[in-house]
């Protein structure tokens, strides 16, 4: 199950973005998973939730996983949600245009991301929603 490593790699980068704004640990974590990546949303909460208790919170970490939808673009000009996306991209990651038979590339929804980072009372208190950074993002 590579949601186990995701989730310590997720936990990794919030643990970092707390440090940079001054904090020794963090309430809760926003991660948004693409509906195209490899990545089961429900397997990785229950990652992050065994992987927090064991490392990282003295009480419950609060947990928001966002969706997002696949987008793609092709250079003919067609952009838009892919019709046959199904579970086809874990086998065959061959989406064509159904406008000109061209390959299409993923601009959205093929990765997995933390976004935001919820520091406890008494942290910096102009940064209590820590930002989206670099080493804040994974992907799959």
């Amino acid at each position: 199950m590579h949601e186990f490593s995701i989730a310590t790699q997720v936990l990794d980068a919030a643990r970092e973005a707390a440090a940079d704004h001054g904090a020794d640990t963090f309430e809760g974590i926003t991660v948004s998973v693409g509906d195209a990546s490899h990545v089961n949303p429900d397997q990785l909460e229950t990652c992050l939730e065994a992987a927090a208790d064991s490392t990282i919170t003295d009480g419950d970490l609060d947990i928001e996983l966002e969706t997002v939808a696949p987008y793609a673009e092709c250079a003919c000009g067609w952009s838009g949600e892919p019709a046959d996306i199904d579970r086809a991209l874990a086998y065959a990651p061959d989406l064509t245009c159904p406008e000109c038979d061209a390959r299409l590339e993923l601009q959205a929804g093929n990765e997995c991301r933390l976004m935001s980072v919820t520091l406890p009372e008494g942290a910096d208190e102009s940064n209590r929603d820590a930002a989206d950074s670099p080493d804040a993002n994974t992907t799959d």
